[in-house]
């Protein structure tokens, strides 16, 4: 009795053993399937994509940028952390900014078009990203810096290190270092990462299109977008869901924050911080949570250092406020920059 059990067992074992060893094959002619239909359809991509800004070479890595407009004054457009396709991301913000303004829209190293790079993404390196790519299309400082989201930290570190440079800085919902002290670390562990990479070359991340679903879906629900530049996001996000340069940015955030610990914007710079009426009202209800009583128009009150050329002012609208409001931010900015009072009144 004992050795028919044991005989049908070795015989269930074997036919188990096949069937992982035929699936096995399966998945990886499905994979090697799946890897030269992505590398066909990016190349079909890649035609449309070309015509996305153009690119300038810095330090032997091709940065991707947009340049419009033809005004004295210079605004810098610089994204927050993950964002697919910056140059389409702010495109509604920078057409309106274009009437008055010559605009630059920059994409980091690992951002849409841009190469992409194992540097380290730190404050430094990144401020001579930026510096090396204005430098490289010849425009000149001082520069009106508008950043979204986590380049508000970059900008800081950029203001306190090149003053000189900088004319005015206005933030769009924008990070600010000491936020940190009070929020737990989000880190992408090493596995996710290679996961993601993996899915990206393979296809996978096409075919799911999971991961970046309800990035794309509320950006395309914002109404501000056309079809074609949806197509062209979700095409980046496909083959790029996250790049090196993205990761060590997920990496040394909290390093980069704690370098900027308590660091007010210089006294002599006007600064005005346009912020999002829903992140002010999630970030109260999550620092109370957390145990503290911390507000987001608070933590950017720690970081003006005159509240004479130095404001806040709010809008209705989720933590992409460009997607919506890019009017609304256009005129702040514009009233900011011209200097009038009923905007810089508003606190």
């Amino acid at each position: 009795m004992r050795d028919k059990l044991k005989n049908v067992i070795r015989k269930m074992l074997k036919i188990f053993k096949k069937i992982l060893v035929i699936l096995l094959g399966l998945s990886i002619i499905l994979l090697f399937i799946t890897t030269i239909w992505n590398k066909a359809i990016c190349m079909i991509e890649d035609k449309e994509l070309s015509k996305v800004g153009t690119e300038v070479n810095v330090n032997g890595t091709s940065i991707r940028v947009s340049v419009t407009g033809e005004g004295k004054k210079t605004i810098i457009l610089l994204s927050g952390m993950g964002t697919a396709s910056p140059i389409i991301d702010f495109k509604p913000l920078a057409q309106k900014l274009s009437n008055h303004y010559q605009v630059v829209t920059l994409e980091y190293a690992g951002y849409g078009l841009s190469d992409d790079s194992k540097k380290d993404r730190t404050n430094k390196n990144i401020v001579e990203e930026i510096r090396g790519t204005l430098s490289q299309l010849k425009i000149e400082p001082p520069y009106i810096l508008m950043p979204h989201s986590i380049s508000g930290m970059y900008c800081l570190k950029y203001m306190s290190t090149y003053p000189e440079e900088v004319e005015a800085m206005i933030g769009i919902d924008s990070t600010v270092p000491n936020q940190l002290k009070y929020e737990s670390d989000f880190v992408i562990s090493n596995g996710l990462y290679y996961l993601a990479r993996f899915m990206d070359k393979t296809g996978l991340t096409r075919l799911s299109y999971l991961p970046g679903v309800a990035y794309l879906q509320d950006m395309e629900a914002c109404g501000s977008y056309s079809k074609e530049d949806m197509k062209k996001v979700s095409a980046l996000f496909n083959r790029k869901s996250i790049s090196k340069a993205q990761y060590s940015e997920h990496r040394l955030f909290r390093a980069n924050c704690e370098e900027l610990y308590d660091v007010k914007y210089p006294d002599n710079i006007p600064v005005l911080f346009i912020l999002s009426n829903n992140s002010c009202e999630l970030y109260s209800k999550q620092s109370v949570k957390n145990g503290y009583h911390i507000t987001w128009e608070g933590l950017h009150k720690e970081v003006i250092s005159n509240t004479e050329i130095q404001k806040i002012v709010y809008l209705d609208g989720e933590h992409y406020l460009h997607w919506k409001q890019s009017e609304a931010i256009a005129d702040m900015a514009d009233d900011f920059i011209q200097g009038k009072n009923y905007v810089l009144d508003e606190i």
